[in-house]
């Protein structure tokens, strides 16, 4: 017997659509989201009371209605979700998107007592996930997207890529941690997520590697339409510029060492932010939500992924 589905209010009906235009909701945004879709509904009357009521008593349903909180509307859309189309709104928790222009983002990782560093705080990430037991699709990054056949094989390669960028500038940053004193070790990385990140320019020529059938088929400028869909859909995020992150680190040591002459060199390394700006993309939430399976499959350590939280009703 087919079970039976429980028809969505038209709030939570809005809430989804806005998802799925979103792609990918932050919680606060999510929250904000959730909070303003409550307020619009009470402001009218959502229920049919001049008692004539449908046979199957739709009548009697609050359409304003959206749920306790935000975990339980997820929930009760994701009961609906599931059964009918197989797919559900899924959260993971990953390292905030780089942003130069947001001092708290950039700068909210120092202990009150000395300025030590710390790993950024995890927020969560919510998105529509295809939850169907396709292996093809998820084992080959086979997204779902607005990309076509020859985008999609890009985007594998630029996963693949960033995957080994992120795994060498692991390997290196353990290395240094070893090697270096008690001030580098207080500069920690991301516990979860990819820690590689990639120039738009060089994820561009990453075209030029392509190979089969896709071997030529993109221009320079269809490469940068989909990495503009790639970034808009939520498959990749702004990055900070590979040795950012260690500035701080090269600051304390230059203050322990009495060469000045060292000091040039060491501020001659440094990224400038300003034309660095928004250049630099890693792996975005929807990529660890939809295709982890994949990501694994390229290498990327099963330790690091991110976590997973469901939604039940």
């Amino acid at each position: 017997m087919t079970e039976s589905i429980e028809p969505l209010t038209n709030s939570q009906k809005l809430f989804l659509q806005r998802l799925l235009v979103e792609h990918v909701l932050t919680d606060e945004r999510a929250k904000d989201l959730y909070q303003s879709i409550r307020t619009k509904f009470a402001n009218v009357n959502n229920k049919n009371n001049d008692g004539d009521d449908d046979e199957d008593g739709e009548d009697e349903v609050d359409q304003g209605y959206m749920g306790d909180n935000l975990e339980h509307c997820l929930g009760i859309i994701n009961a609906s979700l599931m059964p009918a189309f197989n797919l559900e709104i899924g959260t993971v928790s990953l390292p905030p998107a780089y942003n130069p222009d947001d001092e708290n983002n950039n700068n909210n990782n120092n202990d009150e007592d000395g300025g030590r560093k710390k790993s950024p705080a995890l927020i969560k990430y919510h998105a529509i996930v295809n939850r169907s037991n396709d292996v093809v699709a998820k084992n080959y990054a086979a997204a779902r997207s607005a990309l076509g056949p020859h985008e999609l094989a890009y985007f594998r390669k630029c996963l693949e890529k960033l995957v080994e960028c992120g795994n060498e500038f692991l390997e290196g940053y353990q290395q240094r941690q070893q090697q270096g004193g008690k001030r580098r070790r207080n500069n920690t990385a991301p516990i979860v997520g990819c820690i590689g990140a990639l120039n738009k320019m060089d994820l561009i020529n990453l075209r030029t590697e392509m190979e089969g059938p896709h071997e030529g088929k993109l221009s320079i400028a269809q490469t940068e339409a989909a990495l503009d869909i790639m970034e808009s859909e939520g498959w990749l995020v702004p990055a900070a510029p590979p040795g950012e992150d260690d500035d701080d680190g090269n600051n304390d040591n230059d203050s322990d060492d009495s060469d000045n002459e060292d000091k040039p060199k060491k501020r001659k390394r440094k990224p400038s932010r300003k034309s660095l700006r928004g250049a630099y993309f890693g792996i975005g939430p929807r990529t660890f939500m939809e295709l982890g399976e994949f990501l694994q499959n390229c290498g990327f350590p099963e330790e690091r992924m991110p976590q997973s939280i469901l939604h039940r009703n």
